[in-house]
């Protein structure tokens, strides 16, 4: 490439002097950057004269993931306020909104976590289905789904919530606690979501039925039918606990954020028998992802490094401070790790 590819931070997206590839093309097109002045180089098709490929631009991972992210959320927004303003869902669009940024969080995994810093409570409509998608699609990736079943998936993480649409915006945008007839319409949004997606032909039985199952548990607690155990969809299950997890690490208008570790605890200690134990396992491989030497800061501040950790108990390891100091966090209920050093 002749010139570096700038985006909407100081990094480019892509470096000048980078080798194009399959990959670069795609991601310039998620971008919407249609053409780009390029010399050929010397192990083009178009040259016989071999050179060893230059990597993958210059810019760190985590600005591509931001700049793809929030470029992916405006489109998520503008399909809730057309569906808001009565359009019907366009599932080839939506593809063709999701595929991009799903591709490269396939391929860059250990960017998943960093969605969840994204998410801001004035907009948490538009987060929670960019974020529910992504990581639906990840999870289903994680459970050896075939690449037909994790697009599927993350279809239906962006789409569990598309009845929302229909709600009132001073529901939506209400900053106290829900009346008991405000709860009740909430929780009809799943079947009006179903109602919005049921005659789409490129979505597939199986994601239909995990948009309208969402909120089920396996304990029958769930909503809106209080159906339990087998009859729900494994992916239902997925989307169900992505859509769990990013509302406990979000902070809402009426509810503040949880450490990502403690929502892992919350999931295995509070919410244990709702969701089926291959799905959890799904979902923290993708986030716990704690190694020995890693510096972590506890919730009480205090920094430390992770000496040992404990395979039954992978949230609570053993963490060694600067005097030496060891704190076994099994036995230290009240703590937790607050953060984890950057990659």
């Amino acid at each position: 490439m002749k010139e570096s590819v700038m985006g909407e931070t100081n990094y480019p997206l892509i470096a000048s002097n980078t080798i194009l590839t399959e990959q670069h093309i795609r991601f310039l097109k998620a971008f919407s950057i249609q053409s780009v002045d390029v010399v050929i180089e010397e192990d083009s098709p178009l040259s016989p004269f071999p050179s060893p490929s230059l990597p993958f631009g210059e810019r760190p991972a985590i600005e591509a993931m931001e700049q793809i992210y929030f470029k992916t959320l405006k489109k998520v927004k503008a399909e809730f306020q057309r569906w808001q303003s009565g359009m019907n869902v366009e599932i080839a669009r939506i593809r063709t909104i999701i595929l991009p940024i799903l591709e490269y969080t396939l391929q860059h995994p250990d960017q998943m976590t960093r969605i969840f810093s994204y998410s801001k409570k004035d907009e948490y409509l538009y987060h929670h289905a960019l974020s529910v998608s992504l990581l639906s699609g990840m999870m289903a990736s994680k459970l050896n789904e075939d690449k037909g079943l994790i697009v599927q998936a993350a279809l239906s993480g962006l789409l569990a919530d598309c009845g929302m649409s229909k709600m009132t915006m001073s529901l939506l945008a209400k900053k106290t606690a829900l009346t008991e007839k405000e709860y009740k319409e909430i929780q009809n949004h799943p079947i009006v979501s179903y109602k919005m997606v049921k005659d789409l032909t490129l979505l597939k039985p199986e994601a239909k039925l995990a948009i309208y199952q969402h909120h089920e548990r396996l304990d029958g607690s769930g909503y809106p039918a209080g159906t339990k155990g087998d009859k729900i969809h494994t992916l239902a299950q997925v989307v169900g606990l992505a859509d769990t997890y990013h509302a406990l690490t979000t902070e809402r208008v009426f509810k503040p954020r949880m450490p990502l570790f403690k929502a892992v605890e919350v999931i295995q200690q509070d919410l244990f028998g709702q969701f089926a134990f291959p799905v959890m396992e799904a979902l923290f491989s993708l986030i716990i992802e704690l190694s020995p030497g890693m510096n972590v800061q506890l919730s009480d501040g205090r920094q430390g490094k992770i000496l040992f950790i404990q395979p039954d108990n992978k949230t609570r390891p053993l963490i060694q401070f600067a005097g030496g100091e060891v704190m076994d966090l099994t036995k230290n209920r009240d703590l937790y790790i607050e953060e984890v050093e950057e990659k």
